[in-house]
């Protein structure tokens, strides 16, 4: 379980990301969790038809969790890859054509860095989506900011959700019940060479 509640589906944003990937998963789809925690993610997205996930944390300890968790819903390693962030070449996760959904549920500081935003988005293909929680609702303008010309937000997808809407108490989590928000996009197709010149760019920046 992630700390404070983050991964055990109790957290707000955890929520989010989970009913907007009930709506989006129909089956066949490679999915990216970057952030992954526990895994929560990833196995609903598993349950839900994809056909493969990858997950990806900074934490070795959350990545053994992932894996066992994964493991305990009958999942074999066929169907979820758990990498950590240092081994990984952060713009190649998934060589090739990219994943159709990527989600991430982190808190804004570390989604706005421009090496987080060349990850993200060039391991999503062309017309994939991206799903961003673990923010705020004043911090959707930066957040889209940051991402720049790569996606056409979803505003028909964008959700908020506080902590005294979900089921069950979470004081004893000592969540803020404050408002948190979920912003959806999909990547717009880019010319090859500019994307790979923007991302270069970002990476260094």
């Amino acid at each position: 379980m992630g700390r404070n509640g983050w991964g055990t589906g109790v957290h707000p944003t955890t929520r989010l990301c989970l009913e907007w990937l009930c709506e989006q998963i129909q089956g066949g789809e490679v999915v990216l969790d970057y952030g992954c925690g526990s895994g929560i993610l990833s196995i609903a997205a598993l349950h839900m038809g994809a056909a493969r996930c990858i997950g990806v944390d900074i934490e070795a300890e959350a990545l053994i969790t992932a894996e066992r968790n994964v493991a305990l819903n009958e999942y074999d390693s066929s169907r979820f890859e758990g990498l950590h962030t240092r081994e990984i070449l952060p713009y190649e996760i998934v060589p090739g054509r990219g994943v159709d959904v990527c989600i991430a549920n982190i808190l804004i500081g570390q989604l706005v860095r421009p090496s987080m935003v060349a990850a993200l988005v060039s391991n999503i293909r062309d017309d994939g989506l991206l799903g961003l929680s673990g923010i705020r609702p004043h911090e959707v303008d930066s957040l889209k900011a940051a991402y720049g010309e790569s996606m056409e937000w979803m505003d028909d997808q964008y959700a908020e959700l506080s902590a005294e809407e979900t089921e069950g108490s979470l004081a004893s989590y000592g969540f803020d019940c404050g408002r948190w928000s979920r912003l959806v996009g999909r990547k717009r197709a880019a010319d090859g060479k500019s994307e790979i010149e923007r991302m270069s760019e970002l990476a260094v920046s």
